[in-house]
């Protein structure tokens, strides 16, 4: 009798009962992988779009706005009216190593990876600028690569403590006002004191077929970073505070 009543059991409501249960997890996970796909494909559209704007924000950039100066109150206009019709793209390098170093430190491919494709990016377009300006090279520019000023640090050790202290105050500036235009003209204020030209030095460098390569990666890199350094003190100071 109780071997039937098991054997009833076994057939009538354990063998359904996990035939359910295996069913409800295979769905779920055939709903997880589907929901991770459409997230994965979402993440890649909203990655080339930002690498779209970024290329095309420092291509506008380097073909028309450096020649008015940053500092100068018709290119600060102009770079914020860039900001807006490139939204979300960082453009100037010095912007992407401020998120870059105030953003997670520990994450490498939400951080640094996806920001270091932005300062690919920003290199591109001020590369296609450059070829287009000059005619693939047709017209001769005089541009020469800036000697690799790292070296020479301890004699300019002020220079390094102002492009720190400018990261700070702007980074401020960037990230409470969230506005373009006060970016912008934060940029015009405090600019001489950082090097804004980093990504169209580099597209010089690679459009003169690498002359000067190696002097104007490490400033592009050190111009940046330091600047990041910056901001990221700026804001541990503003959270201790």
């Amino acid at each position: 009798m109780l071997l039937g009543t098991l054997a009833l059991l076994e057939n009538y409501v354990f063998s359904p009962l996990w035939a359910f249960i295996t069913l409800t997890i295979y769905i779920l996970y055939k709903k997880k992988r589907h929901h991770s796909y459409i997230e994965e494909m979402n993440k890649m559209e909203m990655d080339m779009n930002a690498m779209k704007a970024e290329v095309g924000g420092a291509f506008v950039l380097s073909w028309m706005v450096f020649a008015m100066g940053l500092s100068t109150l018709e290119g600060a206009v102009a770079l914020a009216v860039v900001w807006m019709a490139f939204a979300g793209a960082h453009v100037l390098p010095i912007v992407t190593w401020c998120h870059m170093m105030t953003g997670d430190l520990g994450d490498v491919e939400g951080n640094w990876m996806a920001n270091g494709m932005r300062l690919v990016a920003q290199i591109i377009g001020a590369l296609l600028a450059i070829l287009l300006a000059t005619e693939f090279g047709g017209i001769e520019t005089g541009w020469a690569a800036t000697d690799m000023w790292l070296p020479d640090i301890a004699d300019n050790l002020w220079a390094v403590i102002s492009m720190i202290a400018a990261g700070a105050v702007w980074w401020q500036v960037h990230s409470r006002c969230e506005s373009a235009w006060a970016s912008a003209f934060g940029l015009m204020i405090l600019g001489g004191a950082m090097t804004l030209t980093g990504a169209h030095e580099m597209g010089a460098s690679v459009a003169s077929v690498g002359d000067g390569i190696v002097d104007t990666l490490v400033n592009w890199i050190f111009d940046g970073l330091f600047v990041g350094v910056g901001a990221l003190a700026g804001a541990k100071i503003d959270e201790m505070l």
